[in-house]
């Protein structure tokens, strides 16, 4: 089991794509144009991840830690 958990509001995703583009192992894009988390996503590295939340133009990506939320800025 990961130690990593994300989570997405899709209610303010815009559909950048950023996290898909940076991330493409945790994030892919659906047919109605918003993210989705990746089955895969738990096992992408930490560092990875956070470059793609941080891209994210409405910040619509957490992640945990451990159980921690990680500090994104």
């Amino acid at each position: 089991m990961s130690d990593i958990k994300i989570d997405l509001d899709r209610g303010i995703c815009c559909g950048s794509g950023m996290c898909a583009s940076l991330a493409p192992t945790a994030f892919g894009v659906e047919a109605s144009g918003l993210a989705a988390v990746l089955p895969g996503a738990p096992t992408t590295d930490l560092d990875t991840l956070v470059k793609a939340a941080k891209s994210c133009p409405t910040l619509c990506i957490t992640l945990h830690h451990r159980g921690e939320e990680i500090e994104l800025f």
